[in-house]
């Protein structure tokens, strides 16, 4: 039988590599920052149920502690982009 919290995790962390594909072009580093949040949020996604369907807690640690360190960088992040002067 399939397990459809693996598929639906699976298909999530694919929607993050095609995120990821807009860290490095990113004309500004507050667009690098916008697809670094989008990818991650993607993947912590992704883990959250990939824990569900393993039913480890230990992943779901890890996706917490993830999601924890990247808003964390990226609250720092933004205070230290210039604001724009218009």
């Amino acid at each position: 039988m399939i397990d459809s919290w693996l598929v639906a995790s699976i298909l999530l962390f694919v929607l993050a590599l095609c995120a990821a594909v807009r860290i490095l072009p990113g004309p500004t580093r507050l667009d690098r920052l916008v697809a670094i949040n989008v990818t991650m949020t993607i993947a912590c996604t992704g883990l959250f149920l990939f824990a569900i369907s393993l039913g480890d807690l230990l992943v779901l640690d890890f996706a917490i502690l993830l999601a924890v360190i990247f808003f964390a960088g990226t609250i720092w992040s933004a205070g230290k982009t210039p604001e724009d002067p218009a």
